[in-house]
């Protein structure tokens, strides 16, 4: 099972709600769980989106949120359903695929893989009908979340602001050419690569051959290696996914005063 990173403080109880119910969207045959959602503290006009790894939750992640000083942003931290899996030596834990094997020749869990994209993109899809464009929304994870994040991101058919992979890889890289949005090349949707060199869960050479067939597909990759990091997050890599963030989806300038205010609705005043 993958190990989980302890470098996060506690998050306050207070900041986080529960979703309200999706429609419901299958996992294998088990519908997904209501992911965490910490609202925007401040006007919301971002949203990033944040899977888990391998026998995870949603909540073990959600203190990223308040870590990122990001006020403008609401984030949302999906669970997934609990199937069995291969690598697990069969036994049930959450997952968004099965995995069969964490080296490069390993096959991919495809209809599983394929099952969790939709989840994510109808989490988009609910972000747009709110009013936030795919332009500011920004999806990514550690590692099996941070997979399904990337294909999520490569085949949306309207370019989002941003996707990063933390201790992550490239799933199907032979069929991804076949499967990619050309917004996701047009608008060189940004994408961060973070990975450990002492990573022994999802290798660091596995990390760095995703990173290359993306950047071949043409990808606007920035791979960053972290000497000695395990399966894990650090306070470094943090920092970077921080800077990452505010530059994909910076807070919003403030709406200009018009001159004559007199025509404006209450609500726009």
């Amino acid at each position: 099972m993958l190990l989980l990173f302890s470098a996060l403080a506690a998050h306050p109880s207070s900041a986080l709600a529960a979703a309200p119910p999706l429609t419901p969207l299958r996992g294998g045959t088990m519908a997904m769980p209501s992911p965490v959602v910490v609202p925007a503290s401040g006007k919301h006009s971002a949203t990033v989106i944040m899977l888990h790894g391998l026998g995870d939750q949603g909540s073990s992640w959600a203190p990223v949120a308040s870590q990122m000083g990001l006020p403008h942003c609401k984030f949302i931290f999906p669970s997934a359903a609990t199937r069995p899996v291969s690598i697990n030596m069969g036994a049930p834990c959450p997952a968004w695929a099965d995995i069969k094997g964490l080296s490069p020749d390993s096959p991919d869990d495809e209809e599983g893989a394929k099952q969790a994209i939709e989840y994510v993109h109808k989490l988009i899809a609910d972000e747009v009908a709110a009013g936030i464009p795919p332009s500011r929304v920004v999806v990514g994870g550690f590692s099996q979340g941070a997979a399904i994040s990337c294909l999520s991101a490569m085949t949306h058919k309207e370019a989002l602001g941003g996707c990063f992979l933390l201790s992550g890889w490239l799933m199907m890289r032979q069929k991804v050419p076949s499967m990619l949005s050309p917004s996701f090349l047009s608008d060189k949707v940004p994408v961060l690569h973070c990975h450990g060199t002492n990573d022994m869960i999802v290798p660091f050479l596995f990390g760095q051959v995703s990173s290359q067939a993306m950047e071949q597909m043409g990808a606007n990759i920035d791979f960053k290696p972290y000497p000695g990091m395990a399966h894990e997050s650090s306070p470094q890599e943090l920092s970077d996914l921080q800077a990452f963030l505010k530059k994909c989806i910076p807070e919003a300038p403030p709406a200009p005063i018009p001159s004559d205010p007199s025509g404006l609705s209450v609500k726009e005043l």
